[in-house]
């Protein structure tokens, strides 16, 4: 794998899987990287001095993307400390109580239905229009998404989410459109229900279910992805080998996307 870009942005990298991919793309040889929190300036430290015992030098913004100016601002600052932005990452979510509401509570908060979309759709749109004009040989664009809970409704509390979600692979094609004869490439990846994250912030009973769901079948490929198979995944868009990709939204999810819900799992699974 060939990263030929120096420079990153990645919002929401103070933890998680940002952290995860800023870790990563510092081992794959991304010299400048910019580190983004809301609050959590130590848990931001430390993914700085990751970064660097990888490799990397790295800055640190801070800044809510729900605010719109912020978005923006952030984006120039990263840019302005990096000299440059080859590369921008929206890895940023809300704390799970943030924006999670069942679609028919009683005392349903629209709050946090906009702030779903404030964060995901909105910051997706105006970061990524900020950071392109720092691209000026070529560059990549990413946005985290979670394409699966655009197109279902069964996650009933993920319905700010996931219409945000699906705003944000729809921004990606347009993006990808209008930034190509740049050589800039837009994609959206979407991770299944993988180790860590947001995971970790629901109940343990939660956490077993989906795994023990994975392992039964419904996963092909027989476990959870962990922050590393996406992160791997993110790097390999930024490489020169996935120079011609674009406009994707594609899902790192051990194939549990291929699984058709109208079947019983054992009609499904093979032998």
């Amino acid at each position: 794998m060939q990263i030929k870009f120096q420079t990153a942005l990645i919002t929401g990298s103070s933890r998680g899987l940002g952290r995860q991919i800023a870790v990563k793309l510092a081992t794959e040889g991304v010299k400048r990287i910019a580190i983004h929190y809301r609050t959590g300036r130590s848990d931001a430290e430390t993914t700085l001095s990751l970064i660097e015992a990888a490799g990397a030098s790295g800055v640190l913004v801070q800044g809510d993307v729900a605010d719109p100016v912020v978005a923006e601002n952030l984006v120039k600052e990263a840019a302005q400390k990096l000299g440059g932005c080859d590369i921008f990452i929206q890895s940023v979510c809300p704390p799970l109580g943030e924006i999670y509401e069942h679609v028919m509570a009683t005392e349903f908060s629209l709050e946090k239905w906009q702030l779903a979309f404030d964060t995901q759709a909105r910051a997706f749109f105006i970061s990524a229009r900020t950071a392109a004009k720092f691209m000026r040989g070529g560059g990549r664009i990413i946005g985290l998404s979670y394409t699966q809970g655009g197109k279902t409704g069964g996650w009933q509390p993920w319905v700010g989410m996931g219409p945000a979600k699906a705003a944000m692979d729809s921004i990606g094609r347009y993006f990808a459109v209008a930034l190509g004869q740049y050589g800039v490439t837009v994609n959206t990846v979407s991770p299944g229900m993988s180790d860590g994250g947001l995971m970790v912030q629901t109940p343990q009973e939660f956490q077993d279910a989906i795994k023990e769901w994975a392992q039964s079948g419904w996963t092909p490929l027989g476990r959870r992805g962990t922050l590393r198979d996406i992160a791997d995944v993110c790097a390999l868009l930024c490489s020169d080998e996935a120079r011609f990709l674009t406009g994707h939204a594609l899902s790192v999810d051990g194939g549990s996307s291929l699984m058709n819900s109208d079947f019983p799992l054992a009609l499904q699974l093979p032998g």
